[in-house]
């Protein structure tokens, strides 16, 4: 039972000390994740550990409401059977945030379960994990909105740089605000609290995207995705990452489903000149010591891409000439093996032979294969690039890792930002040649709906909501010109004719 005792300070009214007033009372420890914790380990089921709590305040008055407060939370929830021995209201936030992460095994994708638990862990966890579930209420929801809306130092692995302030991003607030709001409503099914408090303080977009810019793609024209595929394959001297981007640029996949593709997933026609595709089954993401593959975002992400016929002839050179697990007349052909590969990371164990330094070609191979045969593979990277033409088979040397996907995040990082800075381009993303693919295929006249199905958006409104201006006017774009508006003209009243009607009544008789 809490209870209020008085305490002397050193504070004086009038020449006379003024007391403060403390309330004392004893909770169950618990641990990270809310649980009591047991005062005998081997039995977990047992009597708990209790620790000594105690708040001061300035006035009896304020005590005793807080003490009020205290026992009104003891017994404001009544336990889900008679059979327990612990009331669901004195359970702290993180049993239930418990209860809710393994609730979600088999239900969310593996990616996802774990973005919630350590969104959870670094921005609820702190206020509310050790907190008895009852004793939550709005006020405290509201400090918890306003300490995610406020400035905060931004984190630095280096202690002499100056403390910088930044504020969240809607894509962080919205995220952890939810967790908590999904946390309480398993406790108000549990039957621990009879409302969820975060229902009562409502995020509101207005607080958050009040400084926010709005989302803009920026996607590239066919000239500047040439003049940095020609760059990346030409200077920076790898052809098959300036295909990666071509086909990027020309199918709209996403990051992920571009390094899900295998070799098996490219459908080529049986004869060049002809449309081809890409068939979007599974995604693959990199991890701490690997890749993750998993499934695409929505159902309607799961389709068949169709590319255009030079894409196709370049795929099909691609993997009969330079993928040794590409082509299908060979002993070694792999449908499985990914389509686009990785590179050898820095300080990572490599084969006999190879070193960091022999995998940085600084030139593009040759690519006419008269000059391949007669001047070898020393003579590669003295030729002009062909960009009609793929590439070779590189040699060991340039460190391709054929087993490994791609990672479209370093190639990004290290070939696609250097070659739009190279030719004088703004930055751009990696997500963003998706958004060029949606952009030209809108702008030569192809329907958004079926754009919107290329794209694997769950809705057609999607593709209105992003690329809704570049839509053209026979699918639904401005196409019928308004008029000028102009005052009509003053209509004249026509002037009497005669008539040759004699009255009979009313003449006048001379």
């Amino acid at each position: 039972m809490p209870h209020i005792e008085k305490a002397e300070t050193k504070r004086t009214k009038d020449g006379k000390p003024v007391p403060s007033y403390r309330v004392r009372w004893t909770e169950k420890a618990r641990d990270e994740h809310g649980r009591p914790i047991p005062f005998n380990p081997g039995r977990p089921d047992g009597r708990a550990k209790e620790v000594n709590r105690q708040r001061t305040f300035r006035s009896k008055e304020a005590a005793q409401e807080y003490c009020d407060e205290l026992n009104a939370q003891r017994h404001k929830v009544v336990a889900a059977s008679p059979s327990e021995l612990r009331k669901l209201g004195d359970q702290a936030l993180g049993y239930f945030a418990h209860q809710y992460f393994e609730g979600l095994a088999g239900a969310v994708k593996p990616r996802y379960a774990r973005e919630t638990e350590a969104v959870y862990k670094r921005y609820i966890a702190d206020a509310f994990a050790t907190r008895a579930v009852a004793s939550i209420t709005a006020a405290d929801i509201r400090r918890f909105r306003a300490d995610l809306l406020s400035p905060r130092p931004k984190r630095s692995y280096r202690p002499d740089e100056p403390v910088e302030m930044v504020t969240l991003a809607r894509t962080t607030i919205k995220p952890a605000y939810d967790v908590l709001r999904r946390i309480l409503d398993v406790a108000v099914v549990d039957g621990a609290i009879p409302a969820n408090p975060v229902h009562s303080v409502p995020l509101g977009r207005t607080t958050i995207d009040a400084d926010t810019p709005e989302f803009e793609p920026r996607p590239l024209t066919a000239e500047q995705v040439g003049a940095v595929t020609d760059h990346i394959a030409r200077v920076q001297g790898y052809p098959i990452y300036a295909l990666a981007v071509t086909t990027s640029a020309y199918s709209g996949l996403r990051a992920g489903e571009l390094a899900g593709l295998n070799v098996g997933d490219v459908g080529l026609p049986e004869v060049e000149g002809r449309n081809g595709f890409l068939r979007v089954t599974r995604t693959r993401r990199a991890v701490r010591g690997g890749f993750e593959t998993g499934t695409p975002k929505s159902k309607r992400s799961r389709r068949a891409v169709p590319i255009d016929a030079w894409l196709a002839d370049d795929l099909r050179r691609y993997l009969s000439e330079v993928h040794p697990f590409g082509n299908p007349d060979h002993a070694d052909y792999d449908p499985n093996a990914p389509l686009f590969p990785g590179r050898y990371a820095t300080g990572e164990t490599m084969p006999d032979g190879l070193t960091q330094d022999a995998i940085r070609p600084e030139r593009a191979a040759v690519v006419d294969p008269e000059v391949r045969r007669k001047n070898g593979a020393a003579d590669r990277r003295n030729a002009t690039y062909d960009p009609t033409v793929t590439c070779i088979r590189p040699a060991p040397s340039e460190g391709y890792k054929w087993s490994v996907p791609i990672n479209p995040g370093n190639v990004a990082d290290h070939y696609f930002e250097p070659a739009l800075r190279a030719v004088g381009l703004p930055h751009s993303r990696w997500h963003d040649l998706r958004h060029t693919f949606a952009v030209m295929s809108l702008s030569a006249g192809e329907h958004y709906m079926q754009v919107s199905k290329w794209l694997g958006h769950a809705s057609y409104v999607t593709t209105l909501n992003v690329y809704a201006d570049y839509i053209a006017e026979n699918e639904g774009g401005k196409q019928a010109p308004l008029t000028r508006p102009l005052a009509e003209p003053a209509r004249q009243q026509p002037a009497p004719q005669a008539s040759n009607v004699v009255p009979l009544f009313g003449r006048r008789l001379g």
